[in-house]
C-alpha cells in the first residue's frame, strides 16, 4: 500500500505518487465547449487530495465530427485552448500533473452542432439508445461511411488538439480509443466494413489509426502521448 504513495517516472512524466484520476464524462462546459471556473474547481480537488495524476473527460478535437455530447469541452480552437488554462493551472498549484484524453465520438455522436450527422466507419447502426443523462433521446442514427479525407481531417483535429493541449500546459494527451469511440469502431467487427486499408485486420487498424493519431501528436519536444486502446489499459 506504501508504494502508491511514491513518486513515479511514468516515461517523461514525473510524478508526485501513483493515484491517478481517470477520466470521466462531465458535459458541464460551455455550449461554446468551453471550460468553466466550475470545471477548474472539480479538477484542482482531486489534485488537492492527493491524486498526482489527473486524467481529464474526453475532449473533442475539431469541427466536424468528433464532439460526441451537448456541452462537452472541446479544444478545436484557440478560445477553447485558452479557456483550459485555469484548469491546468489549478492542477499544477497542488504539485499534480494532468493529461488531456483527445476522443472522437464517431458513430456515437449525440450531440454535435457543427455537422449534420455522423460517421462511422460504415453505416452500421449503433446498438442501443442514445443517453438521456447526456441530452440523447431515442436510438442512434445511422452513420455514414467516413471518407479518406474525412479520416484525414480527423487526424488533423488529434494533432492541432494536441498542438493546443501543450499550449494550455497540459502535461500530456492521452488518445481515447476504448468504449465504442471512433478508433474503437474500427477494432469492431460487424461495425467496420470497409474494403480499404482501414479494414480490420487483426490490430493492424489500430496500428494504423492509433499511431497515426499518435504520431500527428507528436508535438516535438517529448510531449508525451498516450494511446488507451481499452478502458483501464493502453499502450
Amino acid at each position: 500500500m506504501s508504494a502508491l504513495f511514491t513518486s513515479l517516472n511514468a516515461g517523461r512524466l514525473q510524478l508526485k505518487n501513483r493515484l491517478a484520476v481517470a477520466p470521466m464524462t462531465r458535459v458541464s462546459a460551455t455550449a461554446d465547449g468551453h471550460a468553466t471556473t466550475r470545471m477548474a474547481g472539480y479538477y484542482a480537488a482531486f489534485a488537492a487530495g492527493g491524486f498526482g495524476l489527473v486524467i481529464t473527460e474526453g475532449i473533442y478535437t475539431d469541427k466536424a465530427f468528433s464532439q460526441g455530447y451537448l456541452f462537452q469541452p472541446g479544444l478545436s480552437d484557440e478560445a477553447q485552448r485558452d479557456a483550459w488554462k485555469p484548469v491546468v493551472d489549478g492542477v499544477h498549484a497542488q504539485g499534480s500533473r494532468i493529461v488531456a484524453q483527445l476522443m472522437h465520438a464517431g458513430a456515437l455522436s449525440q450531440g454535435n452542432p457543427h455537422r449534420d450527422g455522423t460517421r462511422g466507419p460504415s453505416a452500421v447502426r449503433p446498438k442501443g439508445q442514445q443517453m438521456v443523462f447526456y441530452r440523447g433521446a431515442g436510438g442512434y442514427p445511422v452513420p455514414q461511411p467516413i471518407s479518406l479525407d474525412e479520416i484525414q481531417e480527423a487526424l488533423q483535429g488529434f494533432a492541432q488538439a494536441a498542438m493546443r493541449a501543450r499550449e494550455a500546459g497540459f502535461d500530456g494527451v492521452e488518445i481515447h480509443g476504448a468504449n465504442g469511440y471512433l478508433l474503437d469502431q474500427f477494432l469492431t467487427e460487424g461495425v467496420n466494413l470497409r474494403d480499404d486499408i482501414w479494414r480490420r485486420r487483426g490490430w493492424t487498424a489500430a496500428a494504423c489509426y492509433g499511431g497515426c493519431a499518435c504520431g500527428a501528436c507528436g508535438c516535438g519536444g517529448g510531449f508525451p502521448c498516450r494511446i488507451a486502446y481499452f478502458a483501464g489499459e493502453g499502450e
